[in-house]
């Protein structure tokens, strides 16, 4: 996340262990302080000390649809993070974001025209590893991952969590392609664990039981 505190000392630890090239840019409208000053005086995203507020994304309609002006704000700020992604030398080029809101559609029409701009390979999908799920979220995930397959090179087949493998993975295809999110940590008694709990281990036993089926999984 470019907008937030050791963003430069994250890239340099990424260059000092040799990992600088699986670094993409994760977009963030929703956390600390924008790059650009117009999206400061926008309510629906920042409190008024600028910094985001995360408003826009606990309304449906908003994240549906949100102003002329609001968009343009926000086409300048995801501009700015792209720009200052590039200045790292980082190559990697894949862009998601800070709790999905590239998925949501207000984001994504002013999105995807800079997508294409500054040449991102890939993108993450919406989530989509679920055994059941309500009707209209299943109509717009699905047009959003097309919408998407079609505009951008790279893209996985599926996506989600840990706990969503663990329920959904014997189902999937052969050779499925799937991005599984991880977030590492260290808990209080310093095992490396996945969102606070679950031991690095399990995740790592899944995907191996996994890959031996002949499913194929890129783990980020």
């Amino acid at each position: 996340m470019v907008n937030m505190p050791y963003a430069d000392e994250a890239v340099k630890l990424a260059r000092e262990y040799g990992f600088e090239e699986a670094v993409g840019l994760h977009l963030n409208l929703t956390s600390g302080m924008p790059l650009t000053e117009p999206i400061r005086k926008c309510p629906r995203f920042c409190r008024k000390d600028g910094r985001f507020n995360a408003h826009f994304q606990q309304n449906t309609l908003t994240r549906l649809h949100i102003s002329a002006k609001e968009s343009a704000c926000v086409a300048i700020e995801i501009e700015a993070q792209m720009r200052k992604y590039f200045e790292y030398g980082l190559p990697e080029r894949h862009l998601d974001s800070h709790h999905h809101v590239h998925t949501d559609r207000s984001v994504m029409k002013v999105l995807m025209p800079l997508i294409r701009k500054y040449d991102f390979r890939s993108v993450r999908l919406t989530r989509n590893l679920f055994k059941r799920m309500d009707p209209a979220k299943k109509i717009y995930k699905n047009s959003y991952n097309r919408r998407l397959k079609a505009a951008v090179p790279v893209v996985t087949e599926y996506f989600g969590s840990y706990r969503d493998l663990l329920l959904c993975g014997e189902g999937l295809p052969e050779n499925a392609l799937v991005e599984v999110m991880v977030h590492p940590m260290h808990d209080e008694e310093g095992r490396l664990v996945d969102s606070k709990t679950i031991p690095m281990e399990d995740v790592d036993r899944l995907l191996d039981k996994l890959k031996a089926e002949r499913q194929a999984y890129y783990l980020t």
